[in-house]
């Protein structure tokens, strides 16, 4: 094993990589110019790159005057029915991939482009095959990222995603100039705390010696953070080996529920939202049934309950910078904590045996 992660560097660099992507004047220029014009996005992705655009699309459908749907490319194939009876002249097809050589996603792009369909791709490589697919293109401006989980590149597209959100809702007037400058506000208060709440995180492992007792792992989620929860479980997963599930707050009880025993780790992500109290009531009954029950708490109540780590609360962002932040540290402790590199060979050779990247 390596005595250090990769992935403890790139977490290290989302502070610089997420201001100059705050500093940029790319996607302000997409949002006046031709981003204006379109009254529906629908979203492709894979992996994390779905996860972000799931975890802002009601943000982006509620403050920037769009209808929003997010699919997997193979589901934007088959299922994507809606999009016959849109008009192709006010929807965009935005394809995300941070490498740019996602076979699924310039596939979706292409044929949304046949179709009639403008198209923006959403990548890290000014030159990747998603980039010269599509008719549009906003650049993540991560860097590099030479790890099977990503980290720094799935908070660029976060960010990226919540700017597109406050110049579009500037354009289409879904906001007051003071809502932007609070939201605005909020996400450089979230980048500035990132070195301190990641050492935090840190601490927090290494007091709870989290890891040691990662068998299988339930994440649950509400509002933005359902997508970090499918983030979470997917980080985990990626790094850990082992098996993870996601699911809402409310919809935990509806089975999902009946699979925890006293060896589960349970994984709880609490905002300032309606689902505070259900998620509460959930905390408390899962320490009854397991020792490994976690909190991720943004909510702003104070505790000092050794479970939880707290975050700070940002409401109209929903903490989602930092609560991403917080899962990515996790995700890289766990299996080092066990003498794991999570970046080492797990049939990596998947992908190529069924063609899911271009070179």
């Amino acid at each position: 094993m390596r005595n250090r992660s990769i992935m403890w560097d790139y977490i290290a660099e989302e502070p610089k990589v997420l201001e100059g992507l705050m500093d940029s004047e790319e996607v302000r220029i997409f949002a006046g110019g031709a981003g204006k014009d379109f009254e529906a996005f629908y979203f492709v992705a894979h992996g994390s790159s779905y996860n972000a655009a799931l975890a802002v699309s009601d943000f982006l459908s509620k403050n920037g005057g769009v209808r929003v749907y997010v699919y997997t490319p193979a589901n934007f194939q088959y299922n994507a029915y809606a999009l016959q009876r849109e008009d192709k002249s006010k929807v965009l097809v935005a394809g995300i991939s941070q490498t740019g050589t996602s076979s699924g996603v310039v596939s979706a792009l292409r044929e949304a482009s046949e179709k009639g369909f403008c198209t923006l791709g959403i990548t890290d490589t000014k030159d990747s095959p998603i980039a010269k697919e599509a008719d549009h293109v906003l650049l993540l401006c991560c860097g590099g990222e030479d790890s099977n989980a990503k980290t720094k590149g799935y908070s660029a597209t976060l960010l990226l995603l919540l700017l597109l959100t406050v110049y579009l809702g500037r354009e289409k007037g879904m906001m007051t100039g003071e809502k932007e400058e609070a939201i605005i506000r909020e996400l450089r208060e979230q980048i500035r705390e990132m070195p301190a709440v990641a050492e935090d995180v840190r601490e927090w492992c290494r007091k709870k010696e989290f890891g040691s007792t990662l068998r299988e792992l339930f994440v649950l989620g509400y509002g933005m953070n359902f997508g970090t929860a499918m983030e979470g479980q997917l980080k985990l997963m990626e790094t850990m080996c082992i098996p993870t599930m996601f699911n809402d707050i409310g919809e935990f009880s509806h089975g999902m529920h009946r699979a925890i025993t006293d060896k589960s780790s349970i994984l709880l992500l609490k905002t300032k939202l309606p689902g505070a109290e259900l998620t509460e009531e959930t905390f408390r009954y899962l320490k009854t049934v397991t020792r490994h029950t976690w909190m991720l708490d943004a909510s702003g109540e104070p505790s000092g309950e050794e479970n939880r780590i707290v975050i700070t609360t940002y409401p109209l962002t929903q903490s989602l910078l930092l609560t991403t932040l917080a899962i990515q540290v996790l995700s890289v402790f766990a299996p080092e904590k066990i003498g794991k590199d999570p970046n080492r060979n797990a049939n990596d050779n998947f992908t190529e045996a069924v063609h899911t990247r271009l070179q």
